[in-house]
């Protein structure tokens, strides 16, 4: 679970690491954290698109405008006004649905996201923390960008049901000396701007989920040097809902062929018999 703020100081935990580790906790469990999205898709073109558990057909419209059709009964509400027939999603509206979920929509010229969300979702799961492995300070290295072949896509297993494939962006690698041992990471950019590492290693089914965790990198050009911490390891957010985050897997040549016993481990529940299992 997460260790309490006064706990990690007089572990001598430096305070960018308890930080962070409050940051993480927001991001899950906070007003839009991940583990209150109930349901999150795409909505390109003018073909009409539903989203599971979420009422209403969902298009855009001859100028691109974001459109939802539904009928009274369906409980779809924009910016507090209740949809009887087609309607227009304007830029930053808020969505309402039927036991207090919420939707969020963004994009334009005929492309969207929409996330929605139940505020409600923690609680019911009885999620209350994250396990991790204790500070560790010889688990923080420097490392460095490394330019990738223009345009590289890297094919990855992604979390379907059944699994699919998709070629990724993968325009840096990551370089990293472990134990005088130099290993080469690639890193993914499945969304505009965001750097991922995604790995697997030892600890893998036992400490930690057989489909590896995730390190989040800044968005620096190649030939830069960063701070590589294991101790930010973190579960994808394909544990948090699994039918809603179909992640990446990690790439080919990924592995690191070590027990990295730092960052995260497992969700803790409450709920009795609720357990992640560590072969997921």
């Amino acid at each position: 679970m997460a260790v309490p703020a006064s706990k990690m100081e007089a572990a001598g935990v430096p305070a960018a690491y308890r930080a962070w580790r409050e940051s993480r906790w927001e991001e899950i469990a906070g007003a839009n954290g991940k583990a209150k999205v109930v349901a999150n898709g795409k909505i390109i073109g003018r073909d009409d698109h539903t989203l599971p558990g979420v009422p209403g057909v969902w298009s855009t419209d001859e100028a691109g405008a974001l459109t939802v059709t539904a009928v009274e009964a369906d409980g779809v509400r924009i910016d507090g006004r209740t949809v009887d027939g087609t309607a227009e999603v304007p830029a930053g509206a808020r969505l309402e649905f039927p036991g207090g979920r919420a939707g969020f929509a963004g994009g334009g010229d005929g492309a969207y996201g929409m996330v929605v969300m139940d505020p409600a979702a923690v609680e019911r799961s009885g999620l209350r923390g994250v396990d991790a492995y204790p500070y560790e300070p010889a688990w923080v290295f420097e490392g460095r960008y490394r330019q990738a072949p223009p345009d590289r896509r890297i094919e990855v297993d992604r979390l379907t049901s059944p699994r699919s494939t998709e070629a990724i962006l993968a325009p840096v690698d990551l370089v990293v000396t472990i134990d005088g041992t130099e290993y080469v990471l690639a890193v993914l950019e499945d969304f505009p701007g965001q750097r991922l590492v995604i790995f697997t290693d030892e600890t893998n089914g036992t400490g930690t989920p057989a489909i590896g965790r995730w390190l989040v990198l800044p968005p620096l050009p190649p030939g830069s040097t960063l701070s590589v911490d294991f101790n930010q390891a973190t579960l994808s957010h394909h544990h948090l809902n699994p039918s809603v985050f179909v992640c990446p897997l990690s790439p080919p040549g990924n592995h690191l062929p070590m027990r990295v016993e730092a960052g995260e481990r497992a969700l803790v529940h409450d709920t009795p018999g609720h357990h992640q299992r560590k072969d997921a």
